[in-house]
């Protein structure tokens, strides 16, 4: 299971004008229909992902990202903006 494009799952999002704001990104429509949901609020949270085994806090925090998480090729292709998902994260 994979997006074709990281634009067809990612967009970018809102930025403050003020200088230093940080960059964001936001997940599209078709990032929860590869995945099969029907809001981020059904994504599992960090410590759910540490029970099983398929996260590491420490490693990711020593800078241990694993290759597909990483930039690549595929980057450039741009997506439609009204895709976006901006589901409230608490």
């Amino acid at each position: 299971m994979r997006c074709r494009s990281r634009r067809l799952c990612f967009a970018s999002g809102a930025r403050s004008p003020q200088p230093g704001a940080p960059y964001t990104y936001v997940t599209t429509k078709n990032f929860l229909s590869l995945f099969g949901l029907d809001t981020l609020r059904q994504l599992p949270d960090l410590e759910a992902l540490e029970d099983t085994g398929l996260l590491s806090k420490q490693k990711l925090l020593a800078g241990d990202i694993p290759a597909g998480l990483v930039g690549g090729a595929g980057d450039a292709e741009e997506g439609p903006e009204d895709n976006v998902v901006e589901d409230q994260m608490s």
